[in-house]
């Protein structure tokens, strides 16, 4: 061998050879670009790859040693010739065959604590640089705690979370906090919206996420200190409502079935009647509720916050509890939700009325705001009337959980049942924050699964109905 590959020149002319015989044209090396995991195929080479180049050349000049061998001991060269030729050629069908086309995106769920959120191509996670991104609906609005807003020329990008602001400079890929702290990588925009590095954003934020592989690909778990169910617990949990999601998500990417041309003109013959065809699944109708949570402590108040992001609920004060309430009702005047007063409305309106601005005062003074939402406890219909007539929406629930100990799946079925006997909506009482937090977030997790959205409860919604 050292003495084949010894000789002048042999190996120079090795790839020149090799072109000539095989290549035609000069070969030149491509990279076959992968996409990130949510989807894409390879792009084909136009020519023989560099690897193949490298094949064919250990492979001829394997080839001529055997038959350099079998010439000094008189073998059967002409067959030598053929195997060569063959294996060359079978090579060059395996190397240039092209990749499959037909093989399933990567699909991959998002879920924020114990909520799943919504699976799409246009907010599905990717990995880029060796970067997770994950897309501003994971922040907005859910039980994170973190609210997103985007200029108006779309240049800068805001995450926030109480007293911590994260600011990102689109246009120049600049990053800025109010805290001082460096934070390192830059969003990415796709189809208008814009994705963020999860790292980087869990570090600033003080959360922690999973990336589990599950039967239909991965799933994203995005964590806060609100969070309840174990990485195992949430995927056994959300089983049926990822099928149904997954289940969906495939139907949307299926071609559309062109309508069948016009049958032909039936005949005289006698016929057995077609069987009806099987009537499709209809998606679970979109349903809202309207939660109530009474104030009692601030740290327990400030965590079913946390848990219904994005301003989606009431939060009742009595009087005696707004003394120390002042961050709660700035953090509500700000949009985390709308106050609301407990009033005693046993003693009549005038007293009930008397209570009901002394409480805004302070509300006033803490917030800059005022409430006309009131729940009046033991008020008669008079009483009632004469509160509204005076300016103020008098609350009234479908379901009231006040001081009933129920479970999140039976709280899920009742508000459920209730929400489709009212229209498809309900207004629901949970009662005082103590009470709340441990089970709000497996709540949550189960009315969303039937597509069930918690919204806030307003004066307009009231009057209506």
């Amino acid at each position: 061998m050292q003495a084949f590959f010894s000789r002048r020149g042999r190996v120079r002319g090795i790839f020149s050879h090799v072109r000539r015989r095989f290549g035609g044209a000069p070969v030149r090396r491509e990279i076959i670009a992968r996409s990130a995991p949510r989807g894409g195929i390879g792009v084909p080479p136009s020519c023989i790859p560099g690897k193949m180049l490298l094949y064919c050349t250990l492979l001829y000049y394997g080839c001529v040693i055997v038959r350099t061998n079998l010439r000094k001991g008189g073998g059967p060269v002409r067959t030598v010739r053929r195997i060569t030729c063959a294996l060359l050629a079978l090579l060059c069908l395996v190397s240039l065959a092209p990749p499959r086309v037909g093989a399933a995106s990567t699909v991959c769920f998002t879920a924020v604590n114990d909520t799943l959120l919504t699976l799409s191509d246009e907010t599905m996670p990717f990995w880029s640089g060796g970067v997770l991104y994950v897309s501003s609906e994971a922040f907005d609005g859910t039980d994170l705690g973190v609210y997103y807003s985007r200029s108006r020329d779309k240049s800068l990008a805001v995450l926030y979370r109480q007293r911590s602001v994260i600011t990102f400079d689109l246009a120049e890929g600049t990053v800025e906090t109010n805290t001082g702290q460096s934070v390192s990588g830059s969003p990415i925009v796709r189809g208008d919206i814009v994705f963020f590095p999860l790292a980087a954003i869990c570090r600033f934020f003080g959360f922690e996420y999973s990336y589990t592989h599950i039967s239909y690909g991965f799933l994203l778990r995005i964590k806060s200190d609100a969070v309840v169910l174990s990485d195992a617990a949430f995927i056994d949990a959300a089983g049926a409502p990822m099928a149904q999601r997954y289940a969906r998500y495939e139907r949307a990417k299926l071609p559309q079935v062109p309508d069948d041309p016009a049958p032909p003109p039936p005949d005289n013959t006698p016929s057995a009647p077609p069987s009806p065809p099987a009537a499709e699944p209809q998606p679970t109708a979109e349903r809202t509720v309207y939660f109530a949570v009474e104030s009692t402590a601030a740290a327990e108040t400030a965590q079913a916050m946390a848990r219904l992001s994005a301003g989606r609920a009431v939060y009742l004060f009595a009087p005696e509890n707004l003394d120390g309430a002042e961050e709660l009702l700035r953090r509500l005047a700000s949009g985390g939700g709308a106050a609301a007063l407990r009033i005693d409305g046993s003693g009549g309106a005038a007293h009930a009325l008397a209570q009901i601005e002394e409480a805004n005062r302070a509300i006033w003074a803490a917030a800059n705001m005022k409430t006309r939402l009131v729940r009046l406890d033991g008020a008669a219909e008079e009483t009632v009337k004469l509160v509204a007539e005076a300016g103020y929406c008098p609350l009234s629930f479908t379901l009231d959980f006040g001081g009933e100990t129920v479970s999140a799946s039976r709280a899920s079925a009742r508000i459920l049942a209730a929400a489709d006997a009212n229209g498809g909506s309900c207004s629901v009482f949970l009662g005082a924050d103590t009470g709340v937090s441990a089970s709000l977030g497996a709540l949550l997790g189960s009315l969303r699964a039937e597509n069930c959205t918690p919204a806030r409860l307003n004066e307009a919604i009231i009057t209506q109905r």
